[in-house]
Order: C-alpha cells, then structure tokens, then sequence
C-alpha cells in the first residue's frame, strides 16, 4: 500500500513533527511510505535524528509553499476555486492508497482511496465559523450571503467525506474539533519515548521551548519572573536552566537578548539550539520542570495559546522531573494534581507549589516517581497499537473499485450547484 504522510505543521521540529515522523516509521516496515512537507527547517536525516526513529525506509516528498492553507479563500469564486483549489488538491492527494493529514488547518479535499486526520488542534474553523465572524462577508446582501454559504458548507461536507477517521492529540482538541469543525474525533495521544541517560539529580529547575515571542510563546519572561520571586523565597542554592530552539532571525535573536537581559542577576542557564543528548541529559539531572505556555496572570487564556498536549512535559515526567504546568488544555490530561505534578492557575501558583517541594524533599522524591509511571502511559506502543489498526480498517475497503468521488473530484457538477 502506497501512503502518504503530510506534515502541515510550522517548519520547525515540534510534537507535529514527531508524531509524523513516528507514523512514517511505522508504516514503512510493511508500506511504501512517503513524507510530505515544505522541505523547510528539516529533512528525513535530521527528522531521524533529532527524535531517534529510523526512517530509512521512508520517501522524502518536497512541496514548496505547501504550508500555506488549504481553506476556501473568501477573496475569490468559488467557481475559480473549484478550478484552481480542487486540481491541486487532486494533484497532492491522488497517488496514494492512504493518505494522512497531520496539521493544525483546514486539510485539502482527499482523492487517495482513503484519508485519515491527525489533527494537533483546528486553529481554522469551518466556513460557517470563519466567514460568519468576518465583516467583509456580513455586509454582503442576504442573497449573496446565503448562496456562498450553501456553496460553501456543500464543498465542507464534501471535503471532511473524504476522510474516513479523525484523530486528535487530546480531548481538549477533539472538543475543539466538534466545536469548529462539526466533526467527531477520536483521542490518539502522540507518542512519547525516552532513553534517559543515567544522571544524578541536583537542584535544578529545567523549561523547554522554543524562543519566539508569538501566539506560540512558551512564556520565558514569566518564567524567569517567578523564578526571581521563588529564589527570593527560598534563598540561593537553586538553577533554572532554559532550553529551547532559535533562528537567531534578527526577532528572535532580540528576544533571547532580552530574556537574558531579565536574568542578567538570577542563577539561569540558557542552552540554546542543544542537541538531543544535551537535552535529555538536563532533563535527567533536573528536579522539577516548569510549563508555562498560556498560563496569565488574569486567568483568561485563549484557547490557541494554551499547550494543546505537552510532549516536553511526558518526556520530563519520564526523566523523574516533578512537572509544574498549566491548569488548562491539554496539560490536565497528563499531570494528576497533588500526585505526578500541579496544575498552576498563575504565576503565583507556580511560585507556591514549587517553594513547597523545595522544602520536602520526601515529596519530590515520591511525585518524582510517580511522575515516571504517569508519562509511560503516553506510550508509542500505544499510538503504534492504534496506527496499526487504523491501516486495517483502510484495507478493509480496498477490494472494492475504487471511489467514485476521485474520478469526480474536479468536477463541479458533482457537488450538486453550479459554479459562479
């Protein structure tokens, strides 16, 4: 069977990244297996190192610019979409017996024989969702609004048919799913292995993310914060080491300036664009791991900006760190309050509960344990379990002729309207 993966997450190595990279591993023992991305920030080798997978099996397929989104434009026909939109869609999809869309946007409409949806979170909505809240769209006359709507919600239905199963990498995003997307999802946790390198402990505090002042922040400058007023608390003896990837882009580069600025008098490490052993080996000397992606101080946090799983959280849980993150997202799915970890509310949250642990080392000891039998349950042999079935239940269907609907997929008369 011939599938293809397609990574239409960010051009940097993340979760998105490793949980295409360890599908296309799995597959590529017994499938001819091809990877899709924009041939941006990574390839297969570094793809295979960075997470530890052989993908030597596996096919490289570049797209230029295939990160680009793949919903219906507002600025154009849709009769002009039809022509354009769909052959191109066609043209990515069609060669493959299974195709899996592994993103956090609206996917293309699928000509494999099957598709499937890794959806990492819908920060695009359905039509209905996304034009209905755009002014342009609203002071359209009644007629017009209507028309394009049902145009629109028919090519939506018609696209998510083409996709046989939904996954999603937490229930909060599978509520999000249903919310935006009008579509069931089921919960298949990304897959989280770690060989952790034999260390001694010391007391050290670590963080992991990357060093972008974006939607996507990892909240460095509160972090480092809280660690003032932790370190103010409970007096010197304590580090905060902070890692995570940079560009070095001329913004990114001013911001890790400034982060360093902040710290310039606080016992805080920054171990920049480290390699993987570098990293598991803070991991496995440090005590506590701090998460702090959408945590605010006013306690309002945007659904987009909260951490909508948390692979750096499994992989510290894995190393004996005792994790303290966020009380929202997908994180409460991972951390068990008052036993493998805390949920913070807020900073102050933060400054609470890790001053508490600092000052029984009984307790960090024991939730360090259980924070290790906690992250073996987000298991790849787990996720391979579920993947393994998912491409039974694709084959099932291969012995009948192949789908009508990709013979007719450029062509408009099938959806049911004329074009304009």
């Amino acid at each position: 069977m011939k599938i293809g993966i397609f990574d239409h997450m960010s051009c940097k190595l993340g979760g998105g990244q490793l949980v295409a990279a360890q599908m296309a591993a799995l597959l590529s023992g017994e499938h001819d297996v091809e990877l899709i991305h924009c041939g941006e920030g990574y390839s297969l080798d570094s793809l295979a190192k960075a997470f530890e997978v052989d993908l030597s099996r596996v096919n490289e397929r570049l797209l230029r610019d295939s990160h680009e989104s793949f919903n219906i434009p507002g600025k154009i026909g849709t009769g002009a979409y039809l022509c354009r939109g769909l052959e191109s869609n066609r043209e990515l999809t069609r060669r493959y017996d299974l195709f899996v869309y592994s993103g956090h946007r609206v996917p293309p409409f699928s000509s494999a024989r099957q598709g499937v949806i890794y959806c990492h979170f819908p920060f695009e909505g359905s039509p209905s969702e996304m034009f209905n809240s755009a002014d342009q769209f609203r002071r359209r006359f009644f007629l017009s609004r209507w028309t394009r709507m049902a145009a629109y919600e028919c090519l939506w239905r018609y696209r998510m048919s083409s996709y046989k199963t939904i996954f999603a990498n937490s229930a909060f995003t599978a509520h999000w799913i249903k919310r935006v997307w009008k579509k069931e999802a089921e919960v298949v946790y990304p897959p989280v292995s770690l060989r952790v390198p034999l260390a001694e402990k010391r007391n050290e505090i670590v963080s992991i993310g990357r060093f972008i002042d974006n939607y996507n922040s990892k909240g460095h400058a509160q972090q480092l914060n809280a660690f003032a007023q932790l370190v103010h608390r409970i007096g010197p003896g304590w580090r905060l080491n902070l890692i995570g990837f940079c560009t070095m882009a001329p913004k990114e580069a001013a911001y890790l300036e400034e982060l360093r600025w902040i710290a310039r008098d606080l016992p805080v490490t920054f171990v920049v664009n480290a390699e993987r052993q570098e990293m598991l080996r803070h991991l496995a000397e440090a005590k506590i791991f701090w998460h702090t992606a959408g945590i605010m101080d006013d306690g309002v946090t945007a659904p987009e900006r909260m951490e909508h799983f948390g692979i750096a959280t499994v992989e510290a849980m894995l190393a004996g760190c005792v994790p303290l993150a966020p009380a929202h997202g997908g994180q409460v799915e991972i951390v068990e309050h008052g036993v493998s970890g805390y949920l913070c509310k807020d900073a102050e949250a933060l400054v609470n509960y890790t001053a508490q642990l600092v000052g029984d080392q009984h307790m960090l000891n024991r939730m360090g344990r259980c924070a290790i039998a906690r992250g073996h349950v987000f298991s790849l042999a787990k996720f391979a379990q579920r993947i393994d079935q998912m491409v039974n239940d694709c084959l099932i269907g291969f012995d009948r002729p192949t789908d009508q609907k990709i013979v007719d997929a450029n062509q408009p008369e099938a959806l049911g309207h004329r074009t304009e």
